[in-house]
């Protein structure tokens, strides 16, 4: 009597390498297409919003942290350059100016600055707000 021996299990293992190749490629690929999103350079909570809002071309951002420090597209600046930075990139860049405050800035400070802004030339502001969750 012959026992039969079992085949080996190569076979199946051959058929996992091309699966495996691809799940690293895919990893590979969500761990770089996770970094090209810039992130913002300080920490917000922005305030929440009943009004729908509207997409547009990249505009040039101004974050403002509950402190007041203020950051225009990812560089820091003081309040005295502001007008001028502005007045510089607006010129030469996007018409347009989102500002993402802080929700625990005071609207004071929001209103000054958005004065500021005018006076330096910018026109079209838009103030970032999340909406409110029902």
């Amino acid at each position: 009597m012959r026992l039969k021996r079992p085949k080996p299990a190569a076979d199946s293992e051959a058929n996992l390498i091309p699966l495996i190749n691809v799940v690293f490629l895919l990893l590979i690929f969500f761990m770089l297409a996770g970094r090209l999103a810039p992130t913002d350079s300080a920490a917000l909570a922005p305030p929440r919003s009943d009004s729908p809002q509207s997409a547009r071309a990249t505009p040039l951002i101004l974050l403002v942290d509950r402190t007041g420090q203020m950051s225009l597209d990812g560089e820091l600046l003081e309040e005295t350059t502001l007008a001028e930075r502005v007045a510089e990139r607006l010129a030469n860049g996007p018409p347009h100016l989102q500002i993402k405050a802080d929700a625990t800035l005071e609207a004071l400070r929001v209103v000054e600055l958005l004065d500021r802004l005018r006076a330096a030339g910018a026109e079209d502001i838009d103030l970032l707000t999340l909406a409110r969750e029902e």
